[in-house]
Parts: C-alpha cells; sequence; structure tokens
C-alpha cells in the first residue's frame, strides 16, 4: 500500500494506527482506555489473572498500530499484510466478545450504556475490516 494515493481510505489507516498505537501505549501504561476496556473484561473473565492481558492487549495494538501505519509507507507483501490484518481482527473480535458477551456484562448495567460500550468497537473492527479489503 505504500505509495498509495492521499484519500479517505488513506485517512482512515492512518488514524486508525496511530489510534492504536496510543490505546496500546496507554493500555501498557495502566490508563483508561478503549483497549483498557477490553482488558477488564477479559480480566474479568479469567479471574484477575495479575493483569497480564492488559500488558498483552496494549502491546498487540502497539504493534497492530504500527504495521497499519507503516504499510502507508513501506511495502508489504499482500500476503504478510494480509496475514497481520486476520491475527489483528480475530484478536480485535474476540476481545469485544469476551468484554461485552461472555464476561457477564451482556446488555448489563442496561441496553442503551451497553450499547454505549460495544459500538465504538465495532466501528474500529469494521475500520480494520476495511483497510483490509482495500490492500
Amino acid at each position: 500500500m505504500a505509495g498509495k494515493r492521499f484519500g479517505s481510505m488513506y485517512l482512515m489507516q492512518l488514524v486508525l494506527g496511530i489510534a492504536l498505537i496510543v490505546f496500546g501505549i496507554m493500555a501498557v501504561n495502566g490508563y483508561n482506555s478503549a483497549g483498557q476496556e477490553v482488558l477488564r473484561g477479559l480480566n474479568k473473565l479469567m479471574g484477575k489473572s495479575g493483569n497480564l492481558f492488559p500488558v498483552a492487549f496494549g502491546i498487540i495494538e502497539i504493534v497492530a498500530g504500527v504495521i497499519i501505519t507503516a504499510a502507508l509507507f513501506v511495502k508489504f507483501s499482500r500476503g504478510l499484510f494480509r496475514m497481520a490484518h486476520l491475527i489483528i481482527c480475530i484478536f480485535w473480535a474476540v476481545g469485544i466478545l469476551l468484554q461485552f458477551v461472555l464476561s457477564g456484562t451482556f446488555l448489563k448495567p442496561d441496553l442503551l450504556r451497553w450499547l454505549g460500550g460495544i459500538t465504538p468497537q465495532l466501528v474500529i473492527l469494521l475500520a480494520l475490516w476495511q483497510i483490509g479489503d482495500d490492500f
């Protein structure tokens, strides 16, 4: 995707890559971020296993952000990018399921708040998906 023409997909990929890097740094540093919300769901499901998931999820977010951003400026093979993209999307979807469905918080505390929490995560997932389709 290196040398891709500047447009809405270019901007979406750039902003999403930077956002993932920032979310990852915030998660590793223990701040309250969108990634941290997913991690709290993982910790709750796994019985608060020593805060390993926030760090792991943060590192994966940083790596994903770097790959997505770097693909704008460095030539990646289509196969390598697609494989990385698939892993990122699967990990993000599993994180959403763990936090919003399997952690005992499904439709809690009420439908509106639950939708308010899951919607930004779904927007990120769909943006990730679109970037992979456009590569």
